[in-house]
């Protein structure tokens, strides 16, 4: 049986709502060598930008990975940073926007894909100040003011959050970097909305993880 390995890259960024059996693997002690093209993969988020290769090293080998694994057709699922590094290391571009994306959206939908269903009838968590040019060959399927499902080939990328929990959002609110960025905005009433769509998410993230492992 394939095992799913999801790739953290911020020790702040990790499960959440996604099933508790998910093998966990640090991005910067990586050995990219022994990973199975017949895996599953999921490429979770951080505060670095997918740009940034000088200042977070291991960046360099994780897309270079990336790239081979997409090419092999391997199972990988991007989220937040995970899929600006996929747009970056094929032939889009991750870049640092003109303005952060923060708070509930409703997602705008120009294809239909079933893998998607649970994500039609509400609102996705963003939290985003990076975004990205998606590669040549990718489908996107669905958008804010932003670019937030797209695919290609065997891999699927999500801007938002569907993985967060009250106990992520403080993690990673707790920072003088994210009190600066977020002053113009309603924090409180974000964090109050989680907390009242904690159990939906929970339910639509492993709705949607199953039929993902499916697909």
């Amino acid at each position: 049986m394939n095992k799913t390995i999801a790739i953290i890259n911020d020790p702040n960024v990790t499960l959440g709502t996604l099933p508790s059996t998910i093998i966990m693997q640090n991005a910067w002690e990586a050995d990219w060598s022994k990973f199975n093209h017949n895996d599953n993969y999921i490429i979770l988020g951080g505060h670095m930008g997918a740009y940034e290769e000088e200042k977070y090293e291991y960046l360099k080998k994780e897309k270079e990975w990336i790239r081979n694994a997409v090419e092999n057709n391997s199972k990988i699922l991007g989220i937040c940073l995970g899929s600006q590094l996929v747009a970056d290391s094929l032939d889009g571009e991750a870049y640092l926007s003109d303005e952060i994306e923060f708070g509930f959206k409703k997602l705008n939908f120009i294809s239909k894909d079933e893998k998607f269903s649970d994500f039609e009838d509400s609102v996705v968590f963003t939290w985003h100040r990076d975004t990205f040019k998606i590669p040549s060959e990718a489908q996107l399927i669905a958008h804010t003011d932003f670019p937030q499902i797209y695919t290609i080939k065997n891999t699927v990328c999500i801007q938002f959050h569907p993985e967060v929990t009250v106990e992520l959002f403080d993690k990673w609110y707790d920072s003088e970097i994210s009190k600066k960025e977020l002053k113009n905005y309603d924090v409180e009433l974000t964090r109050n909305k989680l907390i009242n769509h904690e159990k939906l998410m929970y339910q639509k993230v492993n709705s949607f993880y199953k039929k993902w492992l499916d697909s």
